[in-house]
């Protein structure tokens, strides 16, 4: 169940489409770090919608180790379109007993 959560998150960004997403994160598997989760869908739809309207082309993803955080666990989804030097969106994944953290980072 935690890679289809993961390969449903990458599709909702790339695609511009969170409720896409809504079902999976709200399933009993997926932590945030959101108060609730409702908190982080509208925050989450938001960055992705700026993040969007924002790129110049496709969001392209790259899965990078977390440069803020020792723990080996934690990766970066960070979404890349062609021209910014930095990521549009950067979503912080960490997988711990049958269990996936979200967060997004805020830029």
């Amino acid at each position: 169940m935690i890679q289809r959560i993961k390969t449903e998150l990458i599709s909702s960004c790339i695609n511009n489409d969170p409720d896409s997403f809504l079902p999976f994160l709200m399933s009993a598997e997926v932590v945030t770090e959101a108060p609730n989760k409702e908190d982080f869908y509208q925050f989450f739809k938001g960055m992705l919608n700026h993040a969007h309207e924002s790129s110049d082309g496709e969001l392209l993803l790259k899965i990078e180790q977390s440069t803020l955080d020792t723990d080996k666990q934690v990766l970066n989804y960070n979404f890349y379109d062609n021209t910014h030097k930095f990521p549009l969106l950067s979503i912080v994944v960490k997988e711990n007993n049958n269990l996936i953290y979200l967060g997004v980072m805020p830029f």
